[in-house]
């Protein structure tokens, strides 16, 4: 499973000159099974932009819907070479701006799987509130091999024991996702059903956040042996 999170900043680079179009093909060349998206527009002012990639790439497409914005929505978005059997939009807690999560189910290798996608406030006390969310959601969901991507906009962010650091498990937490400010905001978690092969921060400069690129593959359950003596 390859697994990408990419804040797309509005499909924008530091200098918000357009990179959409870049960011495609990127995206087409790293040959991911999912796409987690955020700071994803929906609308006829900056364009149908989760629509776009979805269908530079061929895959199937959720949007989150997360603000209001002219004719339509500012959000999240999950891309999937993968048919979707189940999604749903959760409202996280806010104070000011509303942010939501996005849950999506699809079969990988014959084995139901989750795709978590998020974006968390800049304000501290509303992503407090939203990280012990998460943290309560993620204690119901203990048998479903979950793969949370967002930008959580802190650093030391921990899910820690229901999943993984990919970056941390592969020795690559010093590593930053929003080279700008030399932060690291942007993550993939995975719960203990899968093995983390590979962690990677691309070096692309199509937005103001880097997209960063997991490798993975579900555990395999070890069979029972029983011996006769």
């Amino acid at each position: 499973m390859r697994a990408i999170s990419y804040n797309i900043h509005s499909g924008r680079d530091l200098w918000w000159r357009k990179r959409l179009a870049q960011m495609a093909d990127t995206l087409s060349q790293l040959q991911p099974d999912i796409v987690g998206l955020q700071e994803v527009h929906q609308n006829s002012k900056y364009g149908y932009q989760a629509h776009f990639l979805a269908e530079r790439l061929q895959y199937h497409l959720v949007f989150a819907p997360s603000i209001p914005l002219g004719d339509g929505h500012y959000g999240n978005a999950l891309l999937s070479k993968y048919p979707l059997e189940s999604v749903q939009i959760v409202p996280l807690p806010a104070k000011r701006e509303q942010r939501t999560l996005l849950q999506a189910v699809f079969q990988w290798n014959g084995k139901s799987v989750s795709a978590w996608v998020t974006h968390c406030s800049l304000n501290q006390a509303s992503r407090a509130a939203q990280l012990q969310f998460l943290t309560e959601l993620l204690a119901r969901n203990k048998n479903t091999p979950v793969l949370l991507m967002g930008d959580f906009n802190a650093d030391n962010v921990s899910f820690a024991p229901a999943l993984q650091d990919c970056a941390l498990v592969c020795g690559q937490e010093t590593k930053h996702t929003l080279p700008a400010f030399r932060r690291r905001l942007d993550y993939i978690f995975a719960s203990s059903h899968w093995d983390i092969q590979q962690y990677v921060v691309s070096s692309v400069n199509w937005s103001d956040h880097k997209p960063i690129i997991v490798d993975a593959r579900l555990k395999e359950r070890q069979a029972r042996v029983t011996q006769n003596f």
